[in-house]
């Protein structure tokens, strides 16, 4: 089944920044420049530890004494790599899985004011479709020695959000989740919210 319904296909729909979830309700859309905003800290804040040790102990381990000599250790090279890289995805599964599934923000989207919903509900998305969204984004960039293709399959995920009307990525549309403003709510100023225009999202009986 899809999440997808409504008078005509997906792709035919225009770009409105709005949404109408089977539930009734009403969501304004991140747009993708916040997206972007808000991937870009996550990334730093993700990236720069496991970096960090990297740098620190690739520097140690990479050469290995040898009488007068200075060897390279390769061994060591290799292990320090897979370890940092095992180490990412280890800090980047705690630090986004978890708080997406929970609240729909990690804190990256939360400085910028964005938040993972269920396309359906409009609710947190839970921990089957936070998890889902982040393995199709992050595992292919993760796995050791082709991360080529992986970080290719990671931009194609990325760039696609422009280019859909509910501006959802690859791993949006795999996990049924939209990426919604939380920081924006027209009732409390007093201004009417404009009529949503289709996609309408939820489950097709």
């Amino acid at each position: 089944m899809s999440d997808v319904h409504g008078p005509s296909g997906l792709s035919e729909q225009p770009q409105t920044g709005w949404a109408l979830l089977a539930s009734g309700q009403t969501v304004q859309l991140a747009q993708p420049v916040e997206r972007l905003g808000a991937r870009i800290l996550d990334f730093l804040i993700v990236a720069i530890p496991p970096t960090a040790i990297w740098a620190i102990v690739r520097g140690r381990d990479a050469f290995v004494p040898n009488g007068g000599e200075t060897l390279t250790n390769l061994g060591g090279i290799l292990l320090t790599e897979f370890g940092a890289l095992l180490s990412g995805v280890l800090m980047a599964f705690i630090y986004e899985v978890a708080p997406t599934a929970r609240w729909g923000q990690t804190l990256g989207k939360r400085i910028v004011g964005i938040k993972v919903v269920n396309a359906s509900t409009g609710t947190a998305p839970g921990l089957s479709k936070s998890l889902g969204r982040w393995a199709v984004l992050t595992l292919p960039v993760s796995i050791p020695y082709v991360q080529i293709p992986g970080v290719v399959f990671y931009l194609l995920c990325v760039l696609t959000i422009g280019h859909e009307p509910c501006y959802r990525g690859w791993h949006d549309k795999a996990a049924r989740t939209l990426v919604v403003a939380s920081y924006r709510d027209n009732r409390r100023s007093g201004r009417p919210r404009p009529a949503p225009a289709p996609p309408r999202y939820g489950l097709r009986r």
